[in-house]
């Protein structure tokens, strides 16, 4: 199925997102963790269903007068997000890749400062708020117009979707599962865990983001 195709690396690409989950592994690594990590996850899952099917009932919902919605245009919009990605993974890789060179300490965002001292309220309210990232928005778009432009059922758009955010959010559910079944012995996997992505995160965001922009490209070319 080409749109399961084209979702699997975007769905990848979210889950493999750093900052949720290093904003999650320092919120279950803080003392209100246990209740504060699965308001976060709560809100996270919310907010990324919410704009996943909300971004597709937008382009689902633009007027048919004439004619269906020609397939080049999907390939010109998923081209320019292909392009959008391969930029911002290469130009994103480039730059840590001068900071570590120059022996520059990457230092942390805000949120990550702080998502120690989140309770279940703010927590829930960040998990929200970080599907309204750029990148965030741009994954968004593009699993909205591979889902409207592929030949899909009301079921099997259904599946698909929640395939989609299944991915997406398991890397950021996998912790709070973790740190609920093992309780105080699972802070020594997550103090790993954080550790690792700190160092590199850039890694696997960069790969990451430039797969998703060749299968964009890729996908949009056959649109032609």
């Amino acid at each position: 199925m080409q749109v399961l195709g084209v979702l699997l690396p975007l769905a990848f690409a979210v889950a493999f997102s750093s900052v949720p989950i290093m904003a999650m592994l320092g919120i279950l690594l803080s003392r209100w963790g246990r209740s504060s990590g699965p308001a976060y996850l709560l809100g996270y899952a919310i907010g990324l269903a919410v704009v996943t099917v909300g971004f597709t009932a937008g382009l689902r919902a633009i007027p048919r007068v004439a004619s269906p919605i020609p397939p080049v245009l999907f390939g010109v919009i998923e081209l320019l997000l292909g392009a959008v990605c391969i930029a911002t993974a290469v130009l994103s890789f480039r730059a840590a890749r001068r900071s570590i060179r120059a022996g520059e300490r990457r230092e942390p965002s805000l949120l990550l400062r702080h998502a120690g001292n989140l309770r279940p309220v703010p927590a829930f309210g960040i998990g929200l708020a970080l599907n309204l990232r750029p990148k965030a928005l741009v994954l968004a778009t593009a699993a909205a117009v591979a889902l409207t432009a592929g030949s899909i059922t009301p079921v099997g758009w259904v599946i698909v979707t929640v395939v989609y955010l299944v991915i997406g959010l398991s890397t950021v559910a996998a912790p709070v599962f973790l740190a609920w079944r093992e309780g105080e012995r699972s802070r020594v996997v997550l103090e790993r865990m954080r550790g690792w992505l700190e160092g590199n995160s850039y890694i696997v965001t960069s790969v990451v983001v430039f797969m998703v922009g060749v299968v964009l490209v890729g996908d949009g070319l056959t649109r032609f």
